[in-house]
């Protein structure tokens, strides 16, 4: 027996700190990011070392206790190779991806690898079943002074976590507040500088498990605001055919960089090949960040309605009226203070599918993953389909959103930390940007190639939500929200099949014509109903630039500034400020 070997009591030792070690391993992967000592320790080895004592002071016997460490030690290998894949922590986002999308198709990142962690688990099982045995045995429990001490220090950090909130809630309170379910939505429950305390496993998981529940709380309030609004949709003819109704909402893409508008460089070679795409040279958006112009693009949003979300449902609810199967597929984030407002309408689709483990603050999945999801979709064979893809597109950092094979432009920075404010890396940054284009025209023209493939009235809208500067000319700025011309210019296509055409030749020949006319991305609703010749009472179809009645509008700007009648000045073609706001969370 072992409780008869004299060594009993230091084995047992040594296998509890075993054990812990193991727990407080993913550590080690956020100090080699190149975090400095001090912090680490004070910031992330601490409070997670309190959290495991705590959990192990729960019962005396720490042959007991161990085994409430069990579920976090299981999930060691995965945290493990999610930071060693996509260098990060898991946090609300991986959380939301596995908890709102098909785990086998949508986070299937451990593929590949599941004998490896078949044999993880089941060595950690075994060592755990070793170390309780040994530990009862040795019947090693805890000192009597010992716990209270414990809870004590973690009572203790709660309560300076506490006020370390409360603080930043002062010092940082949330811009254009307009009521308490935006603010959970805008900002994460601590400051930025806290984030080693988020990459704290296993206390970043008590953490992401929360911030998850706050943000899915706050968009279930939000979401019963609107749960009984209706447009009164429908189709008033029921067509032979079968109909597939596709909207790719771009990111960050100008419409000067595409080849197809007469750019030098042959960034969109795909779809210059295929007949019938329409280039939309001239649209713009009113805003120039995601969270904001994304419902402009899929609601009636106006852009001078300046509120977080908005009090109707989008283009999905319409088309679901209509009787048509609804699909959202998405690289982008479920949460957060870009995404939320977006996820809202995103919820309304039948099926809703996040693709990407990390969303766009690294480099993760690029967006040829859509092409698979898209593919599996498609081959429902369901007789109306609206789906709409949310893509990653030329989001900074660009040379995150493409795989090596189409790092064409060069030099680009590939594989290097490029700072997208230093103006010496003006060129690096040009040439990747171009490397996004290029993989976008590949997605896409992928996107079409599948549509052609299906015997079906079909029609694929690309809009995207805002433009970028990239250093133009000598203008010194960069990314997006600077109030430039570039900011607003965005790019968008159309694409439609020979049935669509045959069906609608008058709506054909309308979006070629609007190719050359100055459009606005508040349109896109208005036109995806019209395409599909979808109807409700209040519809106003001369917004749609493919009604022969449409007619172009004055394009305001979120500020109130009238953008083709405004100077614009100096290298940055800026524009007058107008009604201006604080851009309450950052440059997306």
């Amino acid at each position: 027996m072992i409780k008869k070997l004299p060594q009993s009591r230091p084995l047992a030792v040594v296998l509890l700190l075993c054990l812990l070690l193991l727990l407080l391993s993913p550590q080690y992967l956020v100090l080699q990011r190149g975090q400095d000592l001090g912090p680490w320790l004070r910031l992330g080895m601490l409070p997670a070392l309190l959290l495991l004592l705590v959990l192990l002071s729960l019962q005396r016997s720490f042959g007991r206790s161990v085994w409430l460490l069990l579920p976090l030690a299981l999930l060691v290998p995965q945290e493990w190779f999610y930071q060693l894949t996509y260098g990060k922590a898991t946090d609300a986002h991986a959380m939301a991806i596995i908890a709102e999308t098909d785990l086998a198709e949508a986070a299937g990142y451990l593929s590949g690898i599941g004998w490896l962690l078949f044999a993880a688990l089941l060595g950690i099982l075994l060592l755990f079943g070793l170390t309780s045995s040994v530990l009862l045995a040795a019947q090693l429990h805890w000192p009597r002074y010992l716990r209270p001490l414990i809870w004590g220090c973690a009572m203790t950090g709660v309560g300076w976590v506490v006020m370390q909130e409360r603080q930043y809630a002062i010092d940082y309170p949330v811009v254009q507040q307009a009521d308490a379910t935006q603010t959970a939505l805008s900002r994460r429950p601590l400051p930025q500088s806290h984030n080693l305390f988020y990459q704290s496993f296993p206390l970043n998981l008590v953490l992401a498990g929360n911030e998850y529940r706050v943000q899915q709380q706050a968009l279930s309030q939000v979401a019963a605001q609107s749960r009984d609004f209706r447009f009164g949709a429908a189709q008033p003819e029921v067509l032979g055919e079968r109909q597939i109704y596709v909207l790719v909402i771009g990111e960050t893409l100008r419409p000067d960089r595409l080849q197809l508008n007469g750019y030098p460089r042959a960034t969109t070679p795909e779809l210059a090949s295929i007949p019938g795409v329409v280039s939309f040279k001239n649209m713009i958006s009113p805003w120039a960040w995601t969270r904001m112009s994304v419902p402009v693009i899929i609601s009636r949003k106006t852009a001078a309605d300046h509120s977080y979300f908005f009090n109707e449902k989008s283009l999905v609810a319409a088309f679901a009226e209509a009787g048509f199967r609804t699909y959202w597929l998405s690289t982008q984030s479920p949460l957060g203070v870009h995404d939320s407002s977006v996820a809202l309408h995103a919820s309304e689709a039948d099926e809703v599918q996040y693709l990407n483990p990390v969303g766009y603050k690294k480099e993760g999945f690029y967006d040829a993953v859509l092409l698979d999801a898209f593919r599996r979709v498609l081959a429902r064979n369901e007789q109306k389909q609206l789906i709409v893809l949310h893509t990653l597109g030329s989001h900074f950092s660009y040379t995150d959103r493409y795989p090596p094979e189409f790092d064409r432009f060069l030099p680009s920075g590939k594989g290097q930390k490029i700072g997208m404010h230093d103006r010496a890396n003006r060129e690096l940054l040009n040439n990747a940007y171009d490397n996004t284009v290029l993989y976008t025209d590949f997605v896409v023209s992928g996107l079409i190639k599948q549509l052609q493939s299906q015997q079906a009235i079909a029609s694929l809208l690309l809009v995207s939500d805002h433009g970028e500067n990239i250093f133009d000319g000598n203008c010194d700025k960069s990314g997006h929200g600077h109030n430039t011309e570039f900011d607003y210019r965005v790019g968008a296509l159309w694409w439609g099949s020979e049935l669509f055409s045959k069906q609608f030749p008058q709506k054909t020949q309308q979006l070629n014509k609007a190719a050359q006319l100055p459009l606005m991305t508040g349109q896109t609703f208005h036109t995806m109903l019209q395409l599909a010749d979808i109807h409700y009472p209040s519809q106003q179809t001369a917004i749609s630039f493919a009604d022969p009645a449409f007619r172009p509008q004055s394009r305001k700007l979120w500020t109130g500034i009238d953008f083709d009648r405004a100077a614009k000045s100096g290298q940055c073609r800026i524009l007058p400020q107008g009604q201006t706001s604080t851009n309450p969370s950052g440059n997306k």
